[in-house]
């Protein structure tokens, strides 16, 4: 049941004197204690506006369990004085211990327990986190203890419990079994975990985190609380902020944190987030070969969640909202120049977002006509070139399969790499680290640059960046996997002796763990051996071969430039 519907249900329970023992169970950061407050503030029951709270987490026998009921009465002590009556009259003699109880609650033992009978009386007890109790105390104890007060002091309980959070079913299923009148499971929908974080973690992006919340199905409050404050804490308080920029980020931090604290069940994780975020990735959906596959289908549904998300692609931002998560350190100022830089792109943000909802439109209206569509798309064909190749690509290929919309997909690729060879790269570098489609005819454009950035960039080049970043591009790769031995002998012989210090350091390290560079250089290694030995072995090279030997003989690679037995022979 809902929270409302189970809040009547209970209020209506709680009005029968004759349910002695109600349960309210249900997932964990629902708002079951949240619910019990609300109904308690509410009532007009003077049983229940006075009942008392106990939470058993790590409680360890039923004496530690009496004491907690025991301070849960004494705040109202004073405004129960009948009460006090009775338990000063039950416990002639204790008054000094009574009287230290009352004001401080420090002087605990045995004598104080006798108090909690006459406390108890015709009360209304809470006990909450039954399944965090330690190991120590019993259920049959906790059962006893509610038939005693039950049964002889005329008490009622509820018991609150987090049915997920049982390690050990028995527990619940004995007390049902035994005790329980009537048991109420609360389902908080989302729409209500959110009403009620929204009101504990304000927020000036509410309603752009309640739209992605709800569409992640997000129930715990706690984690929905912890969603917000993500959000803000990223974001800060800015007010200049478009309903177009806040699609973009909002909906991939509350996604990321949710995925971060555990809030969505069989969610994804952040690496399929930052490689899938093609909007109409229909291969997902629907390939045929991988169709009984349990994880196709899991990533189906991922890739949808993504989709309703508005979640088309992945860049800094996501990264850094990755690595706040996972470290919890903050680099306020590196959000702010990335906000920064999509407001100033606020006319491409604003293109993004509208092809977002095209796409959305494209899949699910279906009420939309195929003519109404490429009125759409011809409206949306002139602003192609403010989005990124991959989401063009998707745009194009939906636009292409619609009735007579080839035409108009051509212009829109016409139009897309013209303003792309206006910008002029001089260096241009797509790693395209995830595979995604890119329409071949880009390709084509890529490719060329590509080509023309790796003749600009030398063996010594690529293997500098290499030593000096500890990583590299698709670009260093193509140099070193295309250099031939005959390079690696020409670069040995004409660079300066720093950069041959440099150059030959690097290579070196690289031929002695060869394994962890071959998926990446192919055989750079072999070949630079190979140019080296070349050098080695010739009488002409003078000192640099000398060099080269002992630098060998060093890193205990002799044998490498030695000459083989068939050689030597």
């Amino acid at each position: 049941m809902t929270l409302r519907t189970t809040k009547d249900q209970l209020i209506q329970l709680l009005a029968d004197p004759d349910n002695k023992v109600l349960a309210l169970s249900g997932t964990w950061g629902t708002g079951k204690s949240h619910l019990w407050r609300d109904i308690k503030a509410g009532s007009n029951n003077e049983a229940v506006k006075s009942a008392l709270y106990v939470s058993l987490f790590g409680l360890r026998d039923m004496s530690q369990v009496k004491l907690k009921v025991l301070q849960s009465a004494l705040p109202s002590a004073e405004k129960h004085l009948a009460t006090w009556e009775r338990v000063r009259v039950g416990m002639e003699g204790a008054r000094k211990v009574l009287t230290s109880l009352h004001k401080g609650f420090s002087a605990l033992d045995e004598l104080a327990l006798l108090a909690v009978p006459s406390l108890l009386k015709d009360k209304v007890i809470v006990l909450d986190d039954i399944e965090r109790k330690h190991d120590k105390l019993s259920i049959d104890e906790v059962l006893g203890f509610i038939d005693e007060f039950t049964q002889q002091h005329g008490a009622r309980f509820v018991l609150i419990l987090n049915s997920d959070q049982l390690e050990d079913r028995r527990v619940w299923d004995t007390l049902r079994e035994k005790v329980v009148d009537q048991e109420i499971r609360l389902n908080t929908s989302t729409a209500e975990a959110f009403g009620i974080a929204i009101g504990l973690v304000p927020s000036p992006y509410g309603e752009s985190i309640r739209a992605a919340a709800e569409r992640c199905g997000l129930t715990n409050i706690r984690n929905i609380r912890k969603v917000i404050k993500a959000v803000n804490r990223i974001l800060g308080n800015r007010t200049d902020l478009s309903e177009a920029l806040l699609s973009r980020v909002v909906p991939s931090t509350v996604l990321l944190a949710a995925i971060h604290y555990k809030g969505i069940e069989d969610g994804p994780d952040s690496a399929f987030v930052l490689s899938q975020g093609t909007p109409n990735d229909w291969s997902v959906f629907f390939d045929t070969d991988k169709a009984e596959d349990e994880e196709s289908k899991r990533k189906a549904k991922w890739a949808l969640l993504l989709n309703e998300l508005g979640i088309n692609g992945c860049d800094d931002f996501e990264l850094l909202v990755i690595e706040f998560m996972q470290s919890g350190l903050f680099d306020s100022t590196a959000v702010t120049a990335i906000v920064d830089r999509y407001a100033a792109e606020n006319d491409a943000m604003a293109a993004r977002y509208d092809f977002s909802k095209f796409t959305e439109r494209l899949i699910w209206d279906h009420r939309l006509t195929e003519s109404d569509l490429l009125d759409e798309a011809k409206a949306l064909s002139t602003r192609v070139h403010l989005i990124d190749v991959y989401n063009f690509t998707s745009f194009h290929d939906a636009v292409e399969e619609l009735p007579d919309g080839d035409g108009i997909a051509k212009d829109m690729l016409d139009r897309w790499i013209a303003a792309f060879k206006a910008k002029d790269y001089d260096e241009f570098d797509d790693e395209n680290t995830f595979g995604r489609k890119v329409h071949p005819a880009i390709k084509v454009e890529f490719d060329a640059i590509r080509a023309n950035t790796q003749a600009k960039l030398t063996l010594f080049d690529a293997c500098e960046f290499i030593a000096k970043n500890s990583g590299w591009s698709m670009r260093h790769e193509m140099v070193m996997k295309s250099a031939t031995v005959e390079d690696f002998e020409a670069t040995i012989k004409t660079i300066d002796i720093r950069r041959l210090r440099l150059f030959m350091r690097r290579m070196l390290e690289m031929t002695m763990q060869p394994g962890g560079y071959r998926e990446h250089f192919g055989d750079a290694t072999d070949r630079f051996s190979e140019a080296c030995k070349n050098i080695a072995q010739d009488s002409t090279s003078g000192r640099l071969g000398k060099l080269i030997k002992r630098v060998f003989s060093d890193s205990k690679l002799s044998h490498l430039v030695e000459p083989s037995e068939q050689e030597g022979t």
